[in-house]
């Protein structure tokens, strides 16, 4: 059953004999959240748009079930990145006073890590295991493959091991549905004939990470999944545990994820919260079905749509309705303004990408004189590629700028340097960290290090045996020294201090390793292992702090803004990047065929329509949509018409700016 509200009345059926708290729920929410706060089905999906107050709903439904006094424990949030369970949490507090204990809040892989540590023996595994991100995944897996290389052929070798496909495809068949085989046969046919290998270097990446007792970020839900399904009396124990379920984001998940939710919440209330107009993640394995289908699969499920958009003038809001509608795959619905009008979007058709660029850096220099911070602005595009022109005219007028979609934090190699120290103290039975900061001494490359394992991995605690001087090796003996000196000082040190840990790094022989590898920027990564130490004061152990960041997606090294945060910016951002942000005034462009929608993306029209809705909603008060003439952004003269998205809307919703 579907719900739709008239918020003009929705103080309607006064209860004279309300509490002061649903007195409250009336006077902070309108009606369709407070209908979706206080409704009491074991099955509700909120289909919640862009700027409608999404997280303010949930947000309050957990307090509300908190104040009709449900256990905290028996709640399980889940949200998609740990800054918005913290943000949800912070946001329970402010509201009730205070945050109890108990509460099960956190990323789908946090929660899955948790459970999997409390139950690690009947998943082949300690409690200390490790997690392996995309990139130790890809150097595990490269350890495999080279067991392979005459089998492979030169060109898919390079595809395998410097590219990392090998470890992309076994990721997406684990997070869909498809089996390998289905998942080759299908999407790939020219890497057939290599099917019989990729299974046996699959079963040699298992038996590599039970080794390791490591796991990998697909293994967090892999091997959750299976320890529900494959015990029964854990199963039963969750699933009476956890009255009820609130999933944020549920268009964003994946075939194993879905999975998790309807198994846990077979017994209790099972609450969704998502818009499937913003399910642009396919490419991550997301299926947007799973929102779409959850109706069905939960009989009489309650669905309630907020519409009510915060955030963007009707204007913008009308051309968003416009474009989405035309997709035939959704749960319909419109957005309504609550704000008042303004300046229609405008669309803008240039000769060719330099006077596009030209154009948006005329218009940001126009708006900041009206008295927008560039903070206040955005740029967004389908692909990084396409801000190359932009950036050098921005460079060019001396207008500040950041760019979002980079390099995760990480990734970088002296920041994951650093990490590596630490996971050999959580997790002595961690190779590839051992094998990352010995390689990073004096005389010990691939063949020393397999000639020290091989003898570390023989003994029961490898870090006792590098520190007993047992360890016999022919060549790097003084390397190996300066090695296990550091490795002394940071065992006598403990695992709770994490600052403390990685000063004892930054003081020993790694300072000079750092400076001696990147001369150019040794300043700049010294103050990101600064703040990556000031992160792990907020951290009791090396644990808490190892999984913590492992877990958090989104955290991106910023150093201007963090070294200047008073100084502003302009965002440039691909638009999966910008889901989830809004500001005054947003550029999209490159919007031409074959750029928006990419050739890539015209397999799947109805996702590229909906990152365009997406792109929009982003924007509060000013939207410029540009699109070229002419394009020199490809080896050859690109001449392509205004993207389908700009020429299917209604002449209504747009002005043509000359």
């Amino acid at each position: 059953m579907e719900y739709i509200f008239d918020n003009d009345k929705r103080h309607k059926n006064p209860d004279n004999r309300a509490t002061p708290w649903q007195e409250r729920l009336r006077r902070e929410l309108n009606q369709e959240q407070l209908f979706f706060v206080t409704h009491k089905h074991p099955a509700i999906l909120g289909i919640a748009g862009p700027g409608s107050g999404k997280t303010r709903a949930l947000t309050y439904r957990l307090a509300n079930l908190l104040q009709e006094n449900v256990h905290p424990q028996q709640i399980m949030l889940v949200t998609f990145t740990n800054k918005a369970a913290e943000e949800m949490k912070r946001r329970v507090r402010e509201i009730i006073g205070y945050l109890p204990q108990g509460l099960w809040a956190g990323t789908f892989h946090s929660i899955g890590a948790r459970m999997l540590r409390r139950h690690a023996s009947l998943v082949d595994r300690s409690a200390n295991f490790s997690i392996l991100d995309e990139d130790d995944r890809a150097s595990m897996l490269n350890l495999v493959l080279a067991s392979y290389k005459s089998e492979i052929k030169e060109k898919e070798r390079d595809l395998f091991v410097k590219r990392g496909l090998l470890g992309k495809i076994i990721s997406a068949t684990r997070n869909s549905s498809l089996e390998l085989n289905e998942y080759i046969n299908s999407r790939m046919p020219d890497l057939a004939p290599y099917l019989s290998i990729f299974h046996r270097v699959e079963a040699e990446y298992e038996g590599k990470k039970r080794l390791a007792n490591a796991f990998d970020y697909d293994d967090l839900l892999i091997a959750w999944l299976q320890l529900l399904q494959q015990n029964r009396d854990i199963r039963e124990r969750y699933q009476e545990q956890f009255k009820h379920i609130l999933v944020d984001e549920y268009q964003d998940t994946n075939a194993v994820q879905d999975r998790i939710i309807m198994l846990l919440g077979e017994k209790g209330s099972t609450c969704l919260v998502g818009d499937d107009a913003q399910s642009i993640y396919s490419f991550r394995s997301a299926e947007i079905g799973n929102i779409l289908n959850f109706p069905r699969k939960k009989e009489g499920c309650t669905t309630i749509k907020l519409v009510q958009n915060y955030r963007s003038i009707p204007e913008i809001l009308e051309l968003a309705n416009c474009s989405i509608s035309r997709n035939n795959g959704q749960i319909p619905k419109q957005l309504k303004a609550v704000r008042p009008s303004g300046e229609k979007p405008r669309i803008y058709l240039s000769q060719d990408n330099y006077q596009e660029a030209a154009f948006v850096t005329r218009m940001v220099q126009q708006l900041y004189q009206d008295g927008l911070q560039l903070e206040e602005m955005a740029v967004l595009y389908r692909s990084s590629y396409l801000s190359q022109d932009l950036e050098l005219a921005l460079i060019n007028q001396g207008i500040p700028y950041l760019t979002f979609g980079g390099l995760k934090f990480l990734q970088r190699a002296h920041i994951k340097d650093i990490l590596c120290w630490l996971k050999i103290l959580e997790n002595p039975r961690d190779e590839l960290s051992w094998q990352r900061v010995a390689q990073l001494h004096e005389g010990i490359g691939p063949a020393t290090f397999q000639e020290i394992w091989g003898q570390l991995k023989a003994h029961p605690s490898p870090l006792e045996a590098a520190l007993s001087e047992n360890i016999k090796i022919q060549r790097g003996k003084q390397g190996w020294h300066t090695f296990t000196e550091i490795l002394a000082r940071l065992r006598i040190a403990g695992r709770e201090d994490v600052p403390r840990l990685i000063a004892i790094i930054m003081q020993s022989a790694y300072a000079r390793i750092l400076q001696q590898k990147y001369p150019d920027d040794h300043a700049e990564r010294s103050l990101g292992i600064e703040r990556l130490a000031a992160y792990g004061a907020r951290c009791a152990s090396v644990g808490e702090f190892l999984e913590s960041l492992l877990l958090e997606e989104i955290l991106i090294l910023d150093s201007i803004r963090e070294e200047n945060p008073d100084k502003d910016f302009l965002t440039l951002s691909t638009i999966h990047s910008a889901k989830g942000k809004e500001w005054k005034a947003v550029f999209l462009v490159g919007l031409n065929e074959g750029h928006f929608p990419s050739a890539q993306g015209l397999k799947n029209i109805e996702e590229e329509r909906r990152l365009f809705y997406v792109a929009v909603t982003r924007a509060k008060d000013h939207l410029y949509l540009t699109a070229t003439q002419e394009d020199y952004r490809g080896w050859n003269r690109y001449i392509g018409g205004p993207s389908p998205f700009l020429t299917e809307l209604p002449i209504h919703c747009y002005q043509i700016t000359p």
